[in-house]
């Protein structure tokens, strides 16, 4: 364990701005009971069931409830009843945060140390990267040099840890581990894919809940940035991978492998989290040559037989999150270092119903019959897409660093981050007229 310390305050200095007497002079609502727990929000892919969204915002942008700034990182923001909870980056400390969502005042923060490694490219920071998870009274949760905590929700408490470089030989490839966990009934499961000349060692890996032991590995798969999905098919769940060459479905209570196919080596650097479309399709995207796939499960002499549908090279979701409505797949192509096209795909026949510029790289999210695009230069809009078009209603500049962190939307309140700030809007309609 790496010397941690746990914080527990509640400071009124840590955020901008005058929310609370806004809310009261107002009659601002109290942030709504619905829960964001995990990484891609409650589906793990990027959709909710809010309701109550404007169909506009001013010109301004639409209500902002508060702001302050954060440490350095990219880890989403998870909300539980009037709870958030990330992560960010203090000197050569991971920090894990539980902030009022009321507020934005810290509630309790627990650092522990984590210098980056020799080896490591930091132009972009150190990370983290990962997305914790709420899981009961627990909050799990992963740095950039791939140390493993679980804590106490409540107090910040650190409750057990790895360091799954030491233990594993777990990558943190090269930028800092990137990869969500994903919690199956009393367990918790990581990708942990090794460090270069120790293929044999884990790729993935399970551990208890309650004591961090662990409880299966898979070895032989890659590292990889891109986060496991659960998923039932043929009345039995399956945990999804898409590491390295390999696009896979494992026993998520063994970890033994249930079927697995290969892809080219333009896709090994897959970041995008998979979508499984019911009942038996798997949709991975990936940037730098690799583009998108659509696979469908087969089931042959009681054998799973994964077959490639249709692959299209030039819709290239790095790591931004992409969102699926009916037979369309809607995101952001960027490819590696070109132009971002905002792109609609018919999942039908692998082909591009349409195209558009005007956002820098970007996440999307979809709830009320609306997407919201968030661009890695704090573009935030409010849009419809559908197979015929898009059509943005409205559009402002919310966050001034890079913002490459996937939106949070809980009820109508939104939460977003870039590299110094986290803030709250609201896109409720009486608070956008």
């Amino acid at each position: 364990m790496r010397r941690p310390s746990s914080i527990r305050y509640e400071s009124r200095g840590l955020w901008v701005g005058c929310a609370a007497l806004i809310a009261a002079a107002t009659g601002c609502t109290s942030a709504a009971p619905a829960q964001w727990t995990q990484w891609g929000g409650p589906n793990r892919d990027f959709t909710n069931d809010s309701t109550g969204l404007a169909d506009e915002w001013p010109a301004g942008g639409p209500r902002q409830l508060w702001s302050r700034e954060i440490g350095g990182g990219h880890s989403s923001i998870l909300v539980e009843g009037d709870k958030l909870y990330t992560m960010c980056r203090r000197e050569a400390k991971d920090a894990i945060l539980a902030i009022r969502a009321d507020t934005g005042a810290t509630f309790w923060e627990t650092q522990y140390d984590a210098p980056a490694k020799p080896d490591m490219w930091l132009d972009y920071g150190a990370g983290p990267h990962s997305t914790p998870l709420i899981v009961g009274d627990r909050v799990f949760a992963v740095g950039g040099m791939v140390h493993f905590h679980c804590l106490d929700k409540q107090t910040g408490k650190i409750l057990w840890s790895h360091d799954l470089m030491e233990e594993l030989g777990t990558s943190h490839m090269r930028r800092g581990y990137g990869a969500s966990p994903i919690a199956y009934r009393d367990t918790v499961i990581l990708a942990v894919g090794p460090q270069r000349g120790s293929e044999d060692a884990a790729g993935l890996a399970a551990f208890k809940q309650d004591t961090g032991e662990i409880v299966w590995t898979a070895n032989g798969f890659g590292v990889g940035y891109s986060s496991p999905i659960l998923v039932q098919f043929n009345g039995e769940d399956h945990l999804i991978v898409a590491l390295g060459a390999d696009r896979a479905g494992l026993d998520p209570a063994t970890g033994e492998v249930k079927w697995r196919t290969a892809v080219d080596s333009q896709s090994f650097g897959i970041m995008a989290t998979p979508l499984w479309i019911k009942p038996d399709k798997l949709l991975c995207s990936a940037g730098y040559g690799g583009g998108t796939r659509l696979f469908r499960i087969g089931l042959a002499d009681g054998t799973y037989v994964p077959e490639e549908l249709w692959h299209y090279r030039k819709m290239q979701v790095v790591h931004g999150a992409m969102a699926r409505v009916g037979d369309y797949l809607y995101g952001c192509s960027h490819g590696s270092f070109g132009p971002a096209f905002i792109m609609a795909l018919d999942l039908k026949t692998g082909k591009p119903a349409w195209r558009k510029r005007g956002f820098a790289k970007a996440n999307v999210l979809y709830a009320d019959g609306k997407f919201i695009i968030l661009d890695e230069e704090g573009q935030l809009a409010l849009a419809s897409m559908t197979p015929e078009g898009l059509e943005v209603h409205s559009q402002a500049k919310v966050l001034e660093r890079l913002s490459w962190t996937a939106p949070t939307l809980v009820g109508t309140r939104l939460y977003l981050r870039d590299q110094r700030t986290i803030k709250a809007l609201d896109l409720g309609v009486a608070a956008n007229q």
